[in-house]
């Protein structure tokens, strides 16, 4: 491509950004990342099975701060995304879009922290073409967005697709059927990568939604992603293992395989600042290794486990009766409920060799007070994760 061209494309990619300005609403502060899109059945008739998906949506965004874009609503996802915005304050801003004629059956959100009016005369395509608009004209890419649905009529259909068409992730709930049923049988849409199907789990869904917690150094993050896998190769040495892709050394490990040790490596800060613990550098004595209470090593594995799941399904993965790792195909992608006590307990091991592990590099785990919430510098500490980060090939 000739400079020519570039400055070409670059004209044009302005004009359009210009263009899309125009069209936003205008007298708005904007929108920040994280964005998530929560999508879904709005209509009174089905107001009961929304409501029992309310506990989880708690949970699922307790530990969010960004941007939540819904109806607007009291009723159904609309109204949940309320309640969370009511239950979380100044962490979550919640941003409502309603058309400036209101049905009579539904109510404006007032526990929104903003409520954007449409032109419309009733809800229709005009709310989602408008938070798209708003969107990209904060500057964040539609790559960045990841929308969470649940149910859903036609206007979450059209929700849905517009998302997959401008390249977010989106993500659909177990059977919580309607339009977000329909959307994974759909041939047109069923195979998009950036679609999956979460359980019906609130620690996965935290999962997806994406932690607080700060990628390591690149140096360091390789260090220990490094010292991750070779503990997982000696503590899962056998003669028919040895065959399976995670078996390889470092420099012949697949790359997804490797990013799973990566990512595995920058979780552990989540999962320490859950139970009020940093990490610090230790040079002039010896490393004492904390020991987790049961509570603690149940919370973080599955933490570990909800982390495992979104990182298997955003590759492509699907639950499957038996494994099969060329078709990505595991019969782990579950709640943590629902796991059997045996692979529970290769969780619980991951969480239970951190403190060893840690201390190999230098590394020390301290407990803070009850309520402190002191998480140390990553840019003077850091944290590592265990042997497990590859339970997809099992």
């Amino acid at each position: 491509m000739t400079k020519s061209d570039r400055d070409t494309d670059r004209t044009k990619a302005n004009e359009a950004t210009e263009a899309v300005n125009k069209l936003t609403l205008s007298g708005y502060k904007p929108m920040a990342s994280p964005v998530i899109i929560v999508v879904g059945g709005c209509d009174i008739s089905g107001e009961q099975q929304m409501q029992g998906y309310g506990e989880l949506m708690l949970q699922a965004f307790c530990d969010f701060k960004g941007t939540i874009i819904s109806g607007g609503t009291t009723t159904g996802t609309s109204g949940l995304v309320g309640d969370v915005g009511q239950k979380y304050g100044d962490a979550i801003r919640t941003i409502g879009y309603i058309p400036k004629k209101t049905p009579a059956d539904m109510t404006r959100d007032k526990r929104y922290s903003e409520i954007r009016y449409t032109e419309g005369d009733d809800f229709s395509v005009l709310e989602p073409l408008q938070y798209w608009i708003d969107i990209i004209a904060s500057g964040v890419p539609p790559s960045k967005v990841k929308l969470l649905g649940i149910n859903g009529g036609t206007i979450a259909a059209m929700e849905y697709r517009i998302a997959l068409a401008l390249g977010a992730c989106v993500a659909v709930v177990k059977d919580s059927g309607g339009e977000a049923a329909k959307l994974l049988q759909d041939n047109d849409w069923r195979m998009s990568r950036g679609l999956v199907q979460l359980p019906a789990d609130a620690m996965t869904i935290r999962a997806f939604m994406g932690s607080r917690t700060p990628k390591l150094a690149s140096a360091l993050r390789e260090t220990i992603a490094q010292a991750i896998h070779e503990d997982y190769r000696r503590v899962r040495a056998s003669g028919a293992w040895s065959q399976e892709p995670s078996a390889a050394e470092w420099d012949k490990l697949p790359d997804y395989l490797k990013d799973s040790n990566r990512e595995q490596a920058d979780d552990i800060f989540g999962k320490l600042r859950q139970i009020n613990c940093t990490v610090h550098k230790v040079t002039n004595r010896d490393i004492s290794l904390m020991t987790f209470t049961e509570d603690e090593l149940e919370m973080m594995a599955e933490m570990e486990h909800a982390r495992w799941n979104v990182e298997r399904l955003l590759d492509g993965w699907k639950w499957g009766e038996k494994k099969d790792v060329m078709k990505k195909i595991s019969p782990y992608l579950v709640p943590w409920s629902e796991l059997p006590d045996e692979v529970k307990e290769w969780d619980k091991q991951t969480v239970r060799n951190i403190p060893e592990l840690l201390a190999r590099v230098g590394m020390e785990i301290r407990r803070q007070s009850p309520g402190n919430g002191a998480v140390a510098n990553p840019d003077d500490y850091t944290t590592i994760g265990s042997q497990n980060s590859e339970r997809g090939n099992q």
